[in-house]
């Protein structure tokens, strides 16, 4: 619909119908004109009203329609505006103002004019064109949110905001990362791997590798970290490539916060679970043991009870009286073995002392010193005299016994037998490793077994069966871990884990 201009203002009738068009249709949102002189009379032109939702058979007439979609603040400040302008000549008038869509959104015009004076001089008409800026609003809105989003991340006090290089070097830290782990804007520029503990560094490049292959997933991985203080940090990390313009790898964003009481937690919950598990691993030797050894044993002292009970002459009652004894014996090395398991199982929170480790291995072997001469074994001990552990002393004794006495029974008969004692300190615990150059096991035959009740892997007449089983309740008592490496007829290593934070 052509604008309809008032006699007194008449600035395109010189023009064609195209030019007008081409000014009100194609190149303006909106065309708007207002008579300072008189300010209630006001004009807008349709395309005006399509800008904010209106049919072609749905403009509205009514005079004063105009105002009703504008913010009446903006219109306020326009008036002001125009009014500035009649008192300055050279003054440009522009002004941002929110008009309400037919559909209850905001459209925002800008607004930009110019005061038209008459042959006096006198400013008559305030004509303006209006340019729908709404997207440009909106992404300036958005943009406006998005910088305060992030300004408030990077400087939140409960998440690490880090950024690297494509090489893994640190370009960027916020201030929660350097309080936490006492590190300085000096570290920029260095390796983040660095930091990292070395064994979860592999985990570390496999997840930048994946920001190279997909940048634009966030690629979650846990780490643990170094702190200046020495203390390890465990966190968990989201890793997201940034991309230059043209699409290639910029820089590695990392988004990450503190999870070490979790993972102690799990660490925790996964021990007990393990600990239950051998409790009822335990559960089953002693039904194992009541069900078939001492149930023997009772059969067995019947029948000779029996026996000797028809014996009908002498000889026969002596050899079932020393049968008798024997069976009696064998039940008794049963039920002490029962006691030595269930003194463990009940000393779990017996207090530990600090013991120095040297001294208590040089008290075993002297304790097994003639069976060392009788059989000419060599013992070499690497083991610092200043080394001390945190143990449960009769534990420890009970532990060197069964595994020197084992590597002096379980000796080669081919070969001049010795045996190594190693030990030295790693952060939380104290590392003792007891090789020999015996028999060996079978561990691809024996390993699962290996530590059960009542299992033996040679034919020693003295084997009972429990010596490991026993030695691996006290270690794992104390918060500690046993394991072995063995080859047939080349030797066995024992290496215990000395727990010194339990």
């Amino acid at each position: 619909m052509p604008i309809s201009f008032p006699t007194t203002f008449k600035p395109f009738e010189q023009h064609s119908p195209a030019v007008d068009d081409f000014l009100q249709n194609k190149l303006l949102d909106g065309l708007w004109y207002w008579n300072l002189l008189d300010p209630a009379e006001a004009w807008v032109n349709a395309k005006y009203w399509q800008t904010l939702g209106y049919g072609p058979e749905e403009l509205p007439t009514a005079p004063e329609a105009w105002r009703a979609p504008l913010h009446p603040d903006d219109l306020a400040e326009a008036q002001q505006s125009a009014e500035a302008c009649l008192h300055e000549p050279d003054r440009p008038f522009e002004q941002l103002l929110r008009a309400t869509h037919r559909n209850g959104s905001t459209v925002w015009l800008h607004c930009r004019g110019i005061v038209l004076r008459n042959d006096t001089n006198t400013a008559t008409w305030l004509l303006s064109a209006l340019f729908d800026v709404s997207h440009e609003k909106q992404a300036q809105v958005q943009a406006d949110e998005l910088a305060e989003h992030y300004s408030q991340i990077l400087s939140n006090q409960s998440v690490y905001i880090v950024k690297t290089d494509t090489e893994g070097n640190y370009t960027f830290a916020n201030e929660y990362f350097y309080e936490r782990f006492g590190y300085a804007e000096d570290i920029l520029g260095t390796s983040s791997l660095l930091s990292i503990v070395e064994k979860d560094r592999a985990k570390c490049i496999e997840a930048v590798m994946q920001c190279f292959a997909q940048p634009e997933v966030r690629h979650q991985v846990v780490l643990r970290k170094l702190a200046m203080d020495n203390t390890v940090k465990s966190n968990h990390w989201e890793l997201k490539g940034i991309l230059d313009e043209q699409g290639r790898l910029l820089e590695i964003l990392c988004v990450g916060y503190d999870v070490t009481l979790l993972v102690e937690n799990l660490q925790k919950q996964q021990h007990l679970l393990d600990v239950t598990s051998q409790q009822n691993l335990r559960l089953q030797n002693f039904a194992y043991i009541i069900s078939h050894n001492i149930r023997s044993h009772s059969a067995n002292l019947t029948s000779l009870v029996q026996l000797l009970t028809e014996a009908k002459n002498k000889a026969q009652k002596s050899m079932f009286l020393q049968m008798l004894t024997t069976s009696t014996e064998q039940l008794a090395d049963t039920i002490v073995n029962l006691n030595d398991i269930v003194t463990i199982n009940s000393n779990v929170n017996k207090p530990k002392t600090v013991r120095a480790l040297r001294t208590e291995i040089d008290s075993t072997l002297e304790v097994l010193s003639v069976l060392i001469r009788q059989h000419h074994i060599g013992v070499e001990v690497d083991v610092p005299p200043t080394l001390e552990v945190t143990v449960v002393p009769a534990y420890l004794d009970s532990i060197l016994l069964n595994l020197i006495s084992n590597a002096i029974k379980y000796r080669s008969l081919n070969r001049p037998a010795f045996i190594r004692l190693h030990a030295h300190a790693e952060p939380g615990m104290v590392v003792l490793m007891v090789a020999d150059n015996g028999r060996g096991i079978d561990l691809v035959k024996n390993r699962a077994k290996l530590f059960g009740m009542y299992k033996t892997f040679h034919d020693n007449e003295d084997a009972r069966g429990v010596g490991l089983f026993i030695t691996k309740n006290q270690v794992e008592a104390m918060m500690g871990t046993i394991t072995v490496e063995s080859q047939v007829d080349v030797g066995t290593t024992f290496t215990i884990h000395f727990n010194e934070n339990a």
